[in-house]
């Protein structure tokens, strides 16, 4: 349900959820689907986009990983913080409609686009865009993808990361209280454990 982009498909898993336990399903909605489902959240939030992020956050998080669970959530709170003041701060002190990367890119292409030649198929379609929008009196801002641009980048970075409350001071359900969560049951190897990532076994393995 978390990774689903549709409502659609949320649904169709939140409806099997509910079919095997409908407390589940209770918890969750008092939660917040926008806090932790990627089909209803309001905003790109809290991390850069990147090609890979799982593997961003796991070099990032490598230090922390002997820390228990309490601090080493508190840990990636403070990171993911930092991140969030950092790149909202930037998008604030932009003065130009696209992301900083972003128009360097733009200028970067105009420059090499001086060295192509173009040659016209009708009066609005050409082999290679060189100046096309500039000698039609046409505004480029209207061709950027609307994510790239200086007021999206500050949306993404709006919501503030808030402070977790004192754990003398937390509201916790007597239903949640009287859950025992047991250890993995798991065998455990022999020697010193592995500090470093494990190979993934494939499927004919």
């Amino acid at each position: 349900m978390a990774k689903a982009y549709t409502v659609e498909k949320f649904d169709y898993n939140m409806a099997e959820v509910e079919r095997i336990n409908k407390r589940v399903k209770d918890y969750l909605i008092n939660v917040g689907y926008e806090r932790w489902s990627r089909a209803h959240f309001t905003v790109n939030r809290t991390l850069t986009m990147t090609s890979n992020i799982v593997e961003s956050i796991n070099a990032t998080l490598n230090a922390s990983r002997e820390l228990p669970v309490l601090p080493l959530l508190e840990y990636i709170r403070q990171l993911i913080e930092r991140w969030n003041v950092t790149n909202q701060k930037n998008a604030i002190e932009l003065f130009t409609n696209l992301g900083k990367k972003y128009d360097t890119m733009l200028i970067d292409n105009l420059e090499l686009s001086h060295w192509m030649k173009v040659t016209p198929s009708t009066s609005y379609l050409y082999s290679v865009l060189d100046k096309v929008l500039k000698y039609k009196y046409i505004d480029h801002i209207e061709y950027y993808s609307m994510y790239y641009t200086r007021k999206y980048l500050l949306k993404t970075y709006e919501i503030p990361i808030y402070l977790v409350p004192d754990e003398s001071i937390w509201k916790i359900s007597a239903e949640v209280l009287d859950e025992k969560v047991l250890p993995p049951d798991v065998t455990k190897s022999i020697g010193r454990p592995r500090k470093g990532r494990c190979k993934p076994v494939s499927k004919r393995e």
